[in-house]
């Protein structure tokens, strides 16, 4: 008897086991824990326009003349202009107020933008006047003139006198030189970029240069008395002084043209070649000579 109550007990507790194993493999297995790693903290940045060399004070800015430099929106200056295409579009051609140097932040206080108040009279130096000239397709260079060159000015007459010999009735002479274009038409840019509306074949009808004050009587006084060209000095000749004041330009001492030495034809009448003309005048028939 005790022996078949043990061999109860023995399969119950097998049966139990097998049931205990059974329930345990039918529960639904525990997804693993996983530990995310640490995210990392993105901070934002900022791109500001600084100075990518010495720029001198009161030149105009050129697209060479920028660079952009990273900094935290901490970091940015009060004024900095901050690096976009509208922004580097507003600041070329700019005049600058003061010399900066490489790497230093471009402030709204450092440059004056073509446009703005008092910007023609910020380009100018002192003692400096601006005389705007009338051309066209020829005397305008074709529309190849661009704010920043160098040129000289030429006065070109006609001399009405009918007492006058041929070869002298028209002269040439140059009456502005190493004048420094500001302005042409209402553009006043350096280093224009292609594609612009100065640079889009358009013929200049005013160049706008910088002469001394005397000088600036003197271009108009000039654009009376005939016609007045434009032409373009070499970049690398050097620049002339004039009176004791550098980069701004001075009277030229060149002398005159006339038609006699531009051309062979002037300098002896085809129908009266060498002819001399004795004209006696007065009680005492003194004679006066005139040569054509």
């Amino acid at each position: 008897m005790a022996v078949r109550i043990a061999l109860f007990l023995l399969i119950g507790l097998g049966l139990a086991g097998i049931a205990v194993t059974v329930v345990v493999g039918l529960r639904p297995t525990a997804a693993p824990v996983v530990v995310a790693a640490p995210q990392e903290v993105v901070v934002p940045k900022a791109q500001i326009l600084t100075a990518a060399r010495v720029v001198r004070g009161g030149t105009l800015l050129l697209p060479d003349d920028v660079l952009s430099k990273t900094v935290l929106p901490a970091d940015v200056p009060a004024g900095a202009w901050l690096d976009t295409l509208d922004t580097r579009a507003a600041i070329q051609g700019a005049m600058v107020r003061h010399q900066m140097e490489p790497g230093q932040p471009i402030l709204h206080d450092d440059v004056v933008r073509p446009g703005e108040r008092g910007f023609l009279a910020a380009v100018l130096s002192p003692g400096t006047r601006a005389a705007t000239i009338g051309v066209d397709a020829v005397s305008g260079t074709a529309g190849l003139i661009w704010p920043g060159d160098r040129v000289d000015v030429i006065l070109t007459q006609k001399i009405d006198d009918s007492t006058t010999p041929i070869g002298r009735r028209v002269v040439g002479e140059t009456v502005i030189q190493n004048a420094r274009v500001i302005a042409v038409d209402q553009h006043m840019t350096e280093g224009v970029a292609p594609g612009s509306a100065l640079s889009n074949n358009t013929i200049a009808r005013t160049v706008t240069i910088e002469v001394l004050a005397k000088e600036a009587e003197k271009v108009s006084v000039a654009a009376t008395l005939g016609h007045l060209a434009v032409v373009v000095r070499s970049a690398s000749e050097p620049v002339p002084v004039a009176d004791d004041h550098p980069m701004v330009a001075s009277v030229a001492q060149d002398g005159l043209v006339w038609s006699s030495d531009v051309s062979a034809a002037f300098r002896a009448s085809p129908r009266n070649p060498d002819m001399t003309i004795h004209l006696f005048t007065g009680p005492q028939a003194n004679a006066v000579e005139y040569h054509y």
